[in-house]
């Protein structure tokens, strides 16, 4: 398979890269791409330019990996070569640059995917998810100036839904995939280069959610004593083998009203116990051994003996596709999946005749 990478621009497709970069991930939004060449295409008198702000798409052999925009043509020249540098993004890109519009900037009886909709369409960005049985979101206010992308954040946690672009641009609301992948990495098959990240800094053994009562009367002054209550506790899966660490967590009122609160711990501890593991690894393909190009959100079984990770499974977190003049690689970015659990979120709701 040949994975010559081009740049479609206006219907002329541009190729001859010496030097590509282009990177997906879960967390990573919107994708974006780096790519230089020579000003002129070997063996062609064509002049090859762009302009700033065209719609682009970047393939990888025969298979699409961003639709966007391009958003920098870097011309220039020295003794030897006149070069150009081309950068963009996916289409999302505006979905977090630009302001949300919104009919009085109220939202109300709506699903994440009629917010993620109608915000979206003022930049003809399609919206896909695949959860079903989306429940209404509580009415609440945007403020002004604020973008999609803040909002869809707000949104997205209370939904407990993870959303990053596709290679056709489109937004997709998911959860952490289950998705396998024909094959991983591998020791002394596909590894040029891995560096593995075990760390306790951030763990803790017990975790322990908490709310603080000031008396109705007398209010709260300094040197007084707030009453505790312990709502929520969690232990993380090593703590048998750990020495003892308690964190106690102040639980927001948003989570105590709508009794999340051992939510909200379990996030706290499944989220520090998945990124306390990273992994990062060079492979020198672009494409699993079925030919498939490594997707963010998929699992990929992880076989490196000498970094004590044998014959496990892990999420990829991000991906690069990386040509140079050392070659072809992927870097690849791996976490338990445990590490993209989504932070529990409560809209505040303002109480009729509270603030009479």
């Amino acid at each position: 398979m040949t994975d010559e990478v081009t740049l479609e621009v206006n219907g002329k497709i541009i190729s001859g890269w010496d030097s590509v970069r282009v990177t997906r991930g879960i967390e990573r939004f919107p994708s974006d791409f780096d790519l230089g060449l020579m000003d002129y295409y070997p063996g062609s008198d064509e002049k090859q330019l762009v302009k700033e702000g065209n719609i682009c798409v970047v393939k990888i052999g025969g298979d699409l990996v961003i639709t966007g925009y391009v958003d920098d043509w870097l011309p220039s020249i020295n003794r030897a070569r006149h070069e150009i540098r081309a950068t963009g993004r996916g289409k999302c890109e505006d979905f977090v640059d630009c302001s949300a519009e919104w009919p009085n900037n109220v939202i109300s009886n709506c699903t994440v995917m009629d917010i993620a909709t109608r915000l979206a369409s003022f930049y003809g960005i399609k919206v896909n998810c695949d959860v079903g049985e989306l429940q209404t979101v509580p009415q609440f206010t945007i403020n002004w100036g604020e973008s999609p992308q803040e909002i869809i954040d707000r949104v997205c946690r209370w939904a407990a839904l993870l959303y990053y672009d596709k290679p056709d641009g489109s937004l997709l609301l998911t959860r952490v995939g289950t998705k396998k992948a024909a094959s991983g990495v591998a020791e002394g098959v596909n590894v040029e280069d891995a560096y593995y990240r075990k760390s306790m800094a951030d763990r803790f053994s017990d975790y322990v959610g908490v709310s603080l009562g000031v008396s109705p009367i007398s209010g709260w002054a300094p040197g007084s004593a707030y009453d505790s209550v312990t709502l929520a506790t969690a232990r993380d899966p090593d703590a048998a083998d750990m020495r003892y660490r308690k964190r106690i967590i102040l639980v927001e009122s948003t989570m105590l009203a709508k009794d999340r609160a051992q939510n909200c711990i379990d996030w706290e501890m499944n989220r520090r116990y998945g990124r306390s593991q990273q992994l990062n690894v060079t492979i020198d393909s672009w494409r699993d051994s079925a030919g498939k190009l490594w997707e963010p959100n998929t699992l990929i079984p992880v076989n490196l003996p000498t970094l004590q990770l044998e014959n496990t499974e892990l999420l990829i977190a991000e991906v690069t596709f990386l040509r140079d003049e050392r070659g072809t690689h992927a870097q690849l970015l791996l976490m338990p999946p445990a590490a993209f659990s989504v932070q529990p979120y409560e809209f505040y709701q303002v109480i009729p005749g509270l603030n009479q």
